[in-house]
């Protein structure tokens, strides 16, 4: 997984203790509810961690960005765009140009009118290279941006784009604060000022960052007064905090929903997610030069030990990138387990067992660390169960848990990783798996197949969704003979809600369990 820097407020980190906890020091960590229940109409999330700015130009993900901001388009339940801050707009018979017709009854949180300017500065801020916006490459079919009058813009593409209503969901920013400040370093970044139904309020660094109702919010108004983001590092404090009910929502992992389930104040949710665990394989060590060797892992994977022994059942076995997409395309070869062929195809790639019973060719061993994030229970898992499957057939996979930021993506010989997206299927196919994408940090494995590449420039070009679903699928047929990833298994997302928080809807969510606050302007508090 590339760096996220947004709120990583449900990520699959949180670890929550089985065992009774003592409640000395609960709530020594984030003020906003030291102790007892959480305040009447007030939303209190329990966070692993905080983001370094609160700025949808800056960070490519933000689980608060739309309380905040607004885009010109949203997600619905479906997962679709509709209109948001476009309350319409005009697509041209060569689908080039888009007309967009703004509302003209938005305001800033300062009070100040939204208008066709800020539309024209956010995209631009974010196209500009300058910025390093890792969400540049969103707009790369975009040609120009400009301004009709203060409620229309026109957005001119070099290609026919349909991901673009996607694109535009990203929360538009203020041109009258930013403009002519430096982007990654502005005051703003801490302070930020949006159109989305609820305020900034305060941020007090290792604590918990304070978001108030919008009065003026132009959609459905909020019916919380309120939402804490309260930061939580230590995941036993956060399980004793969710059982008190002095936080009203966090994650929970598999092996926490005996527990939960049986507390009789919190409600557990099962949500399917696109969210997926694979094997990456890092194109930079020789090793995995030799596709035989990567086919081979991918048919010695045990999919369905690993989702029984790791998720309990919670999610289901994973063999491409676009499973709960449109554009799935289920006729691929899926590696079922199939321990003779793994190793028929390690004897093909003159792999020979050594005296230790480790592969060995040209006096090389077939050893590689698969590293992981040390504070993910899950990941953790998955790489000691993998690494014991590939040991049965002479593969010296050694688990490499790190903390985050200890290591580097390009000098790790695989990742246990986790990437998916329940968007448009350009989202997380053309980032990940186009070769242009090495440099800018997205294709972490440095992944370079021009079939691949070809496919998915088509996809993303092209108007007519059948067409869009042809290039797709030989994008999968292609990744399939000469894989990226040794796909592992799908996670549901699991989250505990206190009963007495009500109005959450549930949809297909994203990586990590993103989403989930979709609707939080229509939650209550009883």
């Amino acid at each position: 997984m590339k760096k996220i820097k947004g709120f990583l407020i449900f990520p699959l980190v949180l670890l929550f203790c089985l065992a009774p906890l003592a409640l000395t020091g609960c709530g020594q960590q984030g003020d906003a509810t030291k102790s007892g229940k959480t305040p009447a109409n007030t939303l209190v999330i329990g966070a692993e961690g905080e983001p370094e700015r609160l700025n949808p130009i800056t960070e490519e993900t933000m689980e608060m960005e739309p309380m905040i901001f607004r885009g010109l388009t949203k997600f619905d339940e479906n997962n679709k765009p509709v209109a948001d801050l476009a309350k319409s707009w005009n697509i041209a018979a060569d689908g080039l140009t888009y007309i967009f017709h703004l509302r003209d009854d938005v305001k800033w949180h300062d009070g100040k009118p939204f208008t066709a300017k800020d539309v024209k500065f956010t995209l631009e801020a974010i196209m500009n290279p300058e910025n390093n916006s890792p969400n540049l490459q969103e707009l790369e079919e975009v040609k120009t941006v400009e301004i009709i009058d203060d409620h229309t813009v026109q957005i001119t593409l070099k290609k026919t784009f349909p991901p673009l209503l996607d694109k535009l969901t990203r929360g538009i920013v203020p041109e009258h604060i930013l403009a002519g400040q430096n982007i990654a370093t502005a005051d703003f970044n801490n302070n930020p000022v949006g159109t989305g139904p609820f305020k900034f309020v305060e941020w007090k660094k290792g604590q918990n960052i304070i978001l108030e109702a919008n009065p003026d919010y132009y959609g459905t108004k909020p019916k919380l007064e309120k939402v804490i983001f309260k930061v939580l590092p230590d995941a036993n404090v956060r399980a004793v905090q969710l059982e008190t009910g002095e936080v009203d929502v966090s994650f929970l992992e598999p092996d926490q929903l005996k527990r939960m389930e049986k507390v009789s104040t919190i409600t557990v949710h099962k949500i399917p997610t696109a969210d997926y665990r694979v094997m990456m394989f890092n194109f930079r060590k020789p090793l995995w030069q030799d596709v035989k060797v990567r086919q081979a892992i991918c048919y010695a994977t045990n999919r369905q030990a690993i989702l029984d022994g790791v998720l309990l059942g919670e999610g289901s076995t994973a063999y491409g990138p676009l499973q709960l997409n449109w554009s799935n395309n289920p006729n691929v070869e899926k590696y079922d387990y199939n321990v003779d062929k793994a190793k028929a195809l390690l004897v093909e790639a003159g792999w020979k067992p050594g005296k230790d019973g480790i592969l060995e060719k040209n006096g090389q061993k077939l050893s590689f660390k698969l590293t992981t994030f040390s504070h993910d229970p899950v990941r953790v898992n998955i790489v000691n169960a993998l690494s014991a499957e590939l040991k049965k057939i002479g593969i010296d996979c050694i688990p490499d848990p790190r903390e985050r930021g200890s290591f580097k993506w390009n000098e790790v010989d695989s990742f246990l990783l986790g990437w998916g997206s329940p968007f448009d299927p350009d989202d997380h196919a053309y980032k990940l798996f186009h070769s242009s994408q090495i440099e800018n940090g997205w294709n972490l494995q440095g992944y370079k197949n021009a079939q691949v590449d070809k496919y998915l420039e088509l996809a993303r070009t092209t108007a007519e969704e059948g067409k869009r679903k042809e290039y797709y699928a030989k994008f999968q047929e292609e990744l399939a003979k000469d894989p990226s990833f040794d796909f592992i298994v799908y996670l549901k997302a699991l989250y505990g809600v206190n009963k007495n928080v009500e109005g959450v809807k549930e949809r297909i969510l994203g990586h990590h369990g993103a989403g989930f606050l979709w609707n939080v302007e229509e939650w209550s508090k009883k």
